[in-house]
């Protein structure tokens, strides 16, 4: 005789803080209106895709307070953790735009692969990881009765998490690749635009945090019975202080290093001192001089 499928209620695994859901809507809610407010004021539209995952983060942790209270609606406890699985995806593919305008205004011959080519290729990559951490996430947690679901959902989700992995590992590489090579060759102008790529390389590093978390947690649950076991899964402080927190501070350093004061306003023009001169002109009058 089959076992009738359980009423959905969220938190079956743990229960929830209150206070931590209410400290990161606050949280996210303030670094997305400053967010608005610098790049209005700068008028800036690269960083869209940021200001789009902290708004995920915010309405994610807006229905998370919401579902804490309201345990047997599924539709806002599902769309919540969906949202927020999904955000760090989009914050990612902001740092792919930022360090590909770094090259351009730097000098592309110093990069191994084509500025211009960054943004179809990783961001792309970027978006079927979205696309599958969203699919995953949504079955995961809209289907917590169904263990075949439960399983499918992990190896979307999963796989989702490795596509996020590999593409930011491959862009670290040509992003160290070009900062050695730039900063040996053009020292004086890496020092313009250094606070950005420390930035780059202290958000990318909690980005990867985060997303290892996330592929440890769902690789360790075990779905042989029901209800589901597994640590990480199993206990929130690892919720709050391996996703929620790394990538709030990864959002407030680029309130604090804001990358228009880092780069020229065109998307094609120097960051060194003097008059934005087209980077070809900059090129030339930094080239060494080679005496026969």
């Amino acid at each position: 005789m089959a076992r009738p499928k359980p009423p959905f209620r969220a938190f079956r695994q743990y229960e929830p803080s209150t206070p931590a859901a209410i400290i990161f809507i606050c949280l996210f809610g303030v670094l997305l209106i400053v967010h608005l407010f610098q790049s209005i004021r700068a008028r800036v539209y690269y960083m869209w895709p940021l200001i789009l995952a902290t708004a995920l983060e915010f309405v994610g942790y807006v229905l998370r307070k919401y579902t804490i209270d309201h345990r047997t609606e599924k539709n806002p406890a599902v769309i919540g953790q969906v949202f927020i699985i999904m955000a760090p995806a989009c914050f990612a593919a902001n740092l792919y735009m930022l360090v590909g305008r770094i090259m351009v205004s730097i000098g592309s011959t110093y990069s191994i692969v084509r500025p211009r080519w960054i943004t179809p290729i990783f961001v792309g990559m970027d978006i079927l990881a979205i696309g599958l951490q969203g699919l995953g996430a949504g079955i995961l947690f809209g289907n917590e009765d169904d263990l075949n679901k439960l399983k499918r959902a992990r190896s979307i989700l999963t796989l989702g998490l490795i596509v996020q992995l590999v593409a930011f590992a491959i862009f670290l590489f040509f992003a160290i690749w070009f900062d050695l090579k730039a900063t040996k060759a053009l020292r004086d102008r890496m020092r313009r635009v250094r606070p950005l790529m420390i930035a780059f390389y202290v958000t990318g590093a909690l980005i990867l945090l985060r997303s290892v978390y996330r592929a440890v947690e769902f690789l360790t649950v075990d779905f042989s019975h029901y209800p589901v076991k597994g640590y990480l899964f199993t206990v929130e402080w690892a919720y709050y202080v391996l996703d929620a927190l790394p990538i709030a501070l990864a959002t407030m350093t680029y309130n604090v290093i804001f990358p228009a004061n880092y780069l020229p306003n065109g998307k094609s023009t120097e960051v060194s001192s003097g008059d934005n001169l087209p980077m070809s002109t900059a090129n030339k009058e930094e080239q060494p001089v080679h005496h026969a």
